[in-house]
């Protein structure tokens, strides 16, 4: 080999530039694949050559509906080209670690989710979180710390935090806050008595929730006569004929679980015939 040759391959050698052109004999120097990890350290001391991701949800002290919240992360992508990247998510509350995940692969090539376990977090409390790429056991450098607060409690008699105002999301929020109200009440004597009081209990904690959540629900007088409906509420808007919406399916079948339904009636259906009964102003400072 000639002396030029040599040195070529001497210095590539050293500096990781050439070594499958060395290797041939060419001399001729190859573009590198530069590393994903590397001996030279981050700013806060880890060796992962890759972008930090960003928690992008939930953040900013935003409510979440339940205490097993989804924590979505943007992706990292690798500094010097398309690492493999796994995830670790940590969930704080102040300075105490409460749960953290095992890597986990990119969900999309976009971002990562990762779902809090169960009996982690407690209802009305601020939680922080956080999360880092990894690859091969080697982490980089952990995102930006964000924020959400859980479900506050239920009340004893009042309505529930939701997240919208549909009719089925309603009544599904009102179900998980209570559901107590919801078993069967076959045992005993006076079963069919406890189940129209648990669906008069169940029926206003959905007009409640429904008004805090800017709908116009109030009881309905059964057939127009002074009777207040047990299943049966009314759902009035503007520039538009009241409308009777059945709550629950076979309440009076004591045997089973009470089912709830949101089921929109009008008078052009010639079904329910809602006669508005009002409500008492409710208390929405809790919830929303």
């Amino acid at each position: 080999m000639s002396l030029s040759k040599f040195l070529a391959c001497t210095v590539s050698a050293v500096t990781v530039i050439a070594a499958v052109g060395c290797a041939d004999g060419t001399g001729k120097a190859l573009t590198p694949t530069l590393p994903t990890i590397d001996s030279t350290t981050n700013a806060d001391g880890t060796r992962l050559k890759a972008t930090t991701p960003v928690a992008s949800a939930p953040r900013a002290s935003v409510r979440v509906s339940n205490l097993t919240p989804q924590l979505t992360v943007a992706n990292a992508t690798g500094t010097f080209g398309a690492a493999t990247l796994a995830y670790e998510f940590e969930v704080h509350e102040g300075t105490t670690r409460l749960a953290a995940s095992e890597p986990i692969g990119a969900t999309t090539s976009a971002q990562t989710v990762w779902t809090v376990p169960s009996n982690t977090l407690k209802l009305n409390k601020t939680y922080s979180w956080r999360a880092r790429a990894t690859t091969g056991g080697v982490a980089g450098t952990w995102s930006d710390a964000a924020t959400f607060r859980t479900p506050a409690p239920p009340p004893v008699d009042g309505p529930v935090a939701c997240s919208s105002s549909a009719g089925p999301v309603l009544i599904g929020c009102v179900g998980n806050a209570y559901p107590a109200y919801l078993v069967s009440t076959a045992k005993g004597d006076g079963s069919l008595e406890r189940r129209h009081r648990n669906m008069e209990f169940i029926r206003d904690r959905i007009i409640e929730t429904g008004r805090c959540k800017g709908l116009d629900l109030a009881r309905n007088f059964k057939r127009g006569s002074p009777v207040i409906s047990h299943d049966f509420i009314v759902l009035r808007q503007s520039g538009q004929k009241d409308r009777g919406v059945d709550i629950a399916s076979g309440f009076d079948d004591v045997d089973k679980p009470l089912k709830l339904t949101w089921q929109v009636f009008g008078l052009d259906r010639g079904y329910g015939f809602p006669f508005y009964a009002g409500y008492p102003t409710v208390d929405c400072s809790g919830v929303n």
